[in-house]
């Protein structure tokens, strides 16, 4: 630890022309400081090393109170690299009982290794991609950030004999014997033809979609106007550039600015698309977005392989908890409804502080009382929203009013074994079963303990519904069921897709998720629409009355994991820079960053 004798420390600032306020200014990651928040913001942390300021009071700076709220996957990610930095009076609360946030694997039969599990959130890692003119493979950049930060955990936990080890396993993205149920088609078998029988049969069990002239002409036009292959492998190597990339120019080879469109507004203003062929070529069905969501989904959607883990996704979170509960860190049940900003400091240099207040329960008349320094807020704005909160710049009080959110529903449920792998076409992992049935959408099958099928005496949990509300409205309605009654729809869903015969394999087990209905999420994941991306990110990277805003909302990409985890790294490195402190976000920077995007 730095010491230092403080009037001699005084003297020598005044000899140099310095004050205290400028020897102590806070470093922002702005433009002006070589900062690009809409592309590798991590790169302007290296552009500092040559500014080299002053050194701080390391000591003090490291003993501030730091509260981050919320303990999904960027705030933990936030806790590591401040611990790790050294940082040793951060504390996180969380609204709930649990780690993980939109990270929730559900456990219908025992736990981990009973394999009766389905991912209520996010379920797969997307490895690599194969550029179709090179036919190269990339590893995707953005999940090797994610693959670290499992690497990372493994290392402090002691690797593969403790029990939090994290241990990755391929994800089946897709079967050929999945079954395709539209239109009530079914085959002489009784069940509905699969994707082989359709590709090997064209048009025998298959309705394919005739688009009119002016359509067919349309989408010729929006094809030539959005990036190409090249675009998706600058995703691969850096979602950071690619994504700077689509705010100056994304499309019409540069021409227009990616996120001033709207689909909607490009296909019928731009390229002067009749309504009926905007409203069938709108990618999403989501006519306020930009493309940009079309973009790295495809990109990710169009993966060579993927990753899940053994023993469900909550296991990455879950590995947080040794270093937590030796740090005795977090407070759970701590649901934040207010925060206060006032000058409590009554030392030069102490400076404002933030109170969170929160109730024990939602009927108590007083609010209690945590105050801090800071505040690294990771809960989305869907919650934020409803907060009271100090007065705050219009554009980052915008951002937590407006930004746009998606909804799902997930439902899972529970059968006495895995009669889906023992079918005449078995069908082994993946989601491949889809279905125009209102409010199912597509089928996921397990991708863990594959194989087992007859031999498996113990029972097997399907996702037997998964549908976003931004493309599926029906969802709408299945929100508004009670879990009994969209249970049940969805039950006798899956008997009319597998045969009557498999109901009776049900346990009765099942769960539900719908995230909008979540109190602690209030909604999926951020989808941004027009122009939400060029305006917003730059004030997340500022700081606004000791408060930084992170969460997979605040990053490039939506409803991914890695999304997550960049804005835990960038929410360290921001709260490490604005205390001054450049060689430990150096230092987090090129741990964290530079292997893994490729430039």
């Amino acid at each position: 630890m730095r010491t230092r004798n403080t009037s001699a420390w005084l003297l020598l600032l005044a000899a140099a022309g310095t004050t205290v306020a400028e020897y102590l200014a806070p470093i922002a990651m702005t433009k002006a400081n070589g900062f690009d928040p809409l592309g590798q913001w991590f790169d302007g942390v290296r552009l500092l090393k040559q500014k080299q300021p002053p050194a701080v009071d390391i000591a003090a700076a490291k003993k501030k109170d730091i509260a981050i709220v919320g303990a999904g996957l960027s705030g933990l990610t936030t806790y590591l690299l401040l611990h790790q930095a050294g940082f040793t009076n951060v504390q996180v609360l969380e609204a709930s009982n649990r780690l993980g946030g939109r990270v929730h694997t559900q456990y219908l039969t025992g736990g981990p290794w009973d394999y009766s599990y389905q991912e209520l959130g996010a379920m797969r890692l997307p490895v690599d991609y194969i550029d179709p003119d090179s036919k190269k493979k990339y590893n995707i950049s953005d999940t090797q950030l994610v693959f670290e930060l499992i690497n990372e955990l493994n290392r402090l936990n002691g690797g593969e004999r403790s029990p939090h080890h994290i241990k990755l396993i391929e994800w089946i993205e897709k079967s050929d014997n999945g079954l395709q149920y539209f239109n009530g088609i079914r085959t002489p078998s009784g069940l509905p033809p699969t994707v082989k029988q359709i590709a090997n049969q064209p048009g025998k069990y298959d309705s394919p979609e005739i688009h009119d002239a002016d359509t067919k002409a349309t989408d010729k036009k929006l094809q030539d106007s959005l990036p190409g292959n090249g675009f998706l492998l600058q995703m691969a190597k850096s979602m950071y550039k690619a994504h700077r990339q689509w705010i100056d120019g994304g499309l019409l080879d540069g021409a227009e600015p990616g996120d001033r469109w709207s689909e909607f507004s490009f296909l019928s203003q731009y390229l002067k698309g009749s309504l009926n062929s905007t409203d069938v070529l709108d990618l999403q069905q989501d006519p306020q977005g930009s493309f940009w969501e079309t973009m790295y989904d495809g990109l990710y959607e169009d993966s060579d392989s993927w990753a899940t883990i053994d023993g469900g996704m909550s296991r990455l979170p879950m590995a947080f908890g040794p270093l937590l509960e030796s740090n005795n860190t977090v407070r759970f049940n701590t649901r934040i409804e207010r925060i206060t900003h006032s000058d409590e400091g009554t030392k030069p240099g102490q400076g404002k502080k933030l109170s969170l207040l929160y109730k024990n329960n939602f009927r108590d008349a007083v609010f209690q009382k945590s105050t801090h320094d800071y505040a690294i807020v990771s809960a989305p704005f869907t919650v934020v929203r409803q907060w009271r909160l100090p007065s705050l710049p219009a554009t980052m009080r915008n951002a937590i009013n407006n930004l746009v959110y998606d909804g799902n529903c997930k439902v899972s449920l529970e059968y006495s074994h895995r009669f889906w792998e023992t079918m005449q076409n078995p069908i082994v992992g993946s989601c491949s079963t889809r279905t125009d049935i209102p409010g199912i959408f597509m089928v996921c099958y397990p991708s863990y303990n594959v194989g087992a099928g007859a031999n498996n005496s113990g029972p097997a949990t399907i996702m037997a519904s998964y549908i976003d509300s931004s493309f599926a409205h029906e969802v709408a309605r299945m929100r508004t069921m009670s879990d009994e009654e969209h249970v049940q729809y969805v039950l006798d869903a899956m008997s009319e897709i597998h045969g009557e015969e498999t109901r009776k394999l049900y346990t009765g087990k099942w769960a539900r998720k719908c995230w909008d209905l979540d109190p602690y999420s209030a909604g999926a994941f951020a989808n941004p629409s027009a122009g939400q991306h060029e305006l917003y990110i730059p004030v997340y990277m500022q700081v606004h009355k000791n408060m930084i805003f992170i969460g997979e909302h605040t990053s490039y990409t939506h409803g991914w994991i890695s999304a997550a985890v960049d804005s835990g790294i960038r929410g360290a490195v921001q709260m490490m820079l604005e205390l001054g402190l450049v060689d430990e976000a150096k230092a987090a920077v090129e741990k964290w960053m530079a292997p893994w995007v490729k430039t």
